[in-house]
């Protein structure tokens, strides 16, 4: 597997700890995938939202989409998923995808990954 993952830190963003923890904005996390047309691959997405000792999930998303089979048209697929209401305590979002192919060849043939997201939303409310 080839895996790449990168830990956020929501404080060092801007976000304070009252409106992480009473506001609870939406986070909205998307991921394009694809395979080479002449190997198949397989893909997996995890993100996970975490608290101020970047160990405990607090809210967890994963996705393992169907493999792409060989001789595919090399087109690419949209992972996405919104964090709505997961509680107080985040302060971290670890975002984590990995892919590898369904040949085994030497070498990095897995899937091909691209214009990986992490958003986090503020919704206006009506009164």
């Amino acid at each position: 597997w080839c895996q790449k993952y990168q830990t956020i830190d929501l404080l060092k963003e801007g976000f304070w700890q009252d409106l992480l923890d009473v506001y609870q904005p939406d986070v909205f996390v998307s991921d394009w995938w694809g395979g080479r047309e002449d190997c198949g691959c397989r893909y997996e997405l995890s993100v996970a939202l975490l608290a101020a000792d970047k160990r405990t999930e607090i809210a967890l998303f994963k996705a393992q989409p169907d493999p792409i089979p060989q001789w595919n048209d090399a087109s690419y697929q949209q992972v996405t998923h919104t964090f709505r209401r997961y509680g107080p305590g985040v302060r971290y979002i670890c975002f984590r995808h990995k892919g590898i192919d369904t040949q085994y060849w030497k070498g990095h043939y897995g899937a091909r990954v691209t214009n990986s997201s992490v958003v986090v939303q503020f919704a206006l409310e009506s009164p």
